[in-house]
């Protein structure tokens, strides 16, 4: 049995299929080294319970391919003001994104 791979399509190029825009940010999760002395990295708990740090200035729309510069400009208006994701709901985000299901022990 063959498995086909589908070629990537970037996000930009299906947002313009759907007609919609391209925005995109970046968030920063602290990591730090484990308090007991393993030298591995955990995730640093400032990441927990408040929105997570932009990695950008400002929001990016430059590889938006919608043609329409000021209706991109007014969504990522928008964007800008939409609360970025804390540590646990970004968790929630990957898992989704990845076919996960999260469970809290």
């Amino acid at each position: 049995m063959t498995v086909t791979e589908q070629a990537f399509v970037h996000p930009s190029e299906q947002a313009e299929e759907r007609g919609t825009h391209y925005i995109e940010e970046g968030v920063r999760v602290y990591l730090m080294r484990d308090l007991s002395g393993t030298d591995t990295w955990v995730v640093d708990p400032s990441s927990f319970g408040e929105s997570l740090c932009s990695d950008y200035e400002d929001l990016e729309n430059g590889n938006c391919l919608c043609g329409k510069p000021d209706e991109c400009e007014a969504i990522k208006g928008r964007m800008a003001m939409a609360n970025l994701p804390d540590g646990e709901e970004l968790m929630h985000m990957l898992a989704d994104s990845l076919g996960y299901t999260v469970t809290k022990s």
